[in-house]
């Protein structure tokens, strides 16, 4: 959970680095997302805008509240499965904020000289997150109040 102050803790840090290399599919364990360290990127860039950073702090501290995590070790523990569970279920709950951190995650980790071109589309097999619908409720019409002349 992050301090109060919206720094990470060294357990965020931690978790992250996994998340990171979770979400973002690598063919080289030496090219994963976190490995590479793109965290402390996501990080400042999260804080050019309040709703990227509120975004990033909430999937921060449902990671940290997910009951998996709590196992012995936290999450850096938990088997590759139940991170990806783990995960699964912070972007189900939070589907919205999962979508713009793992949006942006994206754009550092492709922006890197050392990383592959950036894909198309993340349609494929290896991609396991973004896949989660996000609705947008359409935005409600006021009724109009008519003014009666005399």
């Amino acid at each position: 959970m992050p301090n109060q102050d919206g720094s990470l803790t060294g357990s965020d840090t931690v978790t992250l680095i996994r998340v990171l290399n979770r979400i973002i599919p690598s063919e080289s364990p030496e090219l994963g997302a976190g490995t590479i360290g793109i965290l402390d990127d996501v990080e400042e860039r999260s804080s050019n805008s309040p709703a990227l950073r509120s975004a990033f702090l909430r999937i921060v501290e449902a990671l940290s509240l997910d009951m998996m995590s709590h196992a012995v070790g936290g999450f850096a523990a938990l088997t590759a499965e139940e991170q990806t569970a783990s995960i699964q279920n912070v972007e189900a709950t939070l589907p919205e904020e999962f979508s713009v951190v793992l949006g942006l995650a994206r754009d550092v980790y492709y922006e890197r000289e050392q990383t592959p071109e950036r894909p198309t589309t993340f349609d494929d097999e290896t991609e396991i997150f973004g896949k989660v619908k996000v609705e947008v409720e359409p935005v409600k019409k006021r009724p109009v109040r008519r003014r009666i002349r005399r």
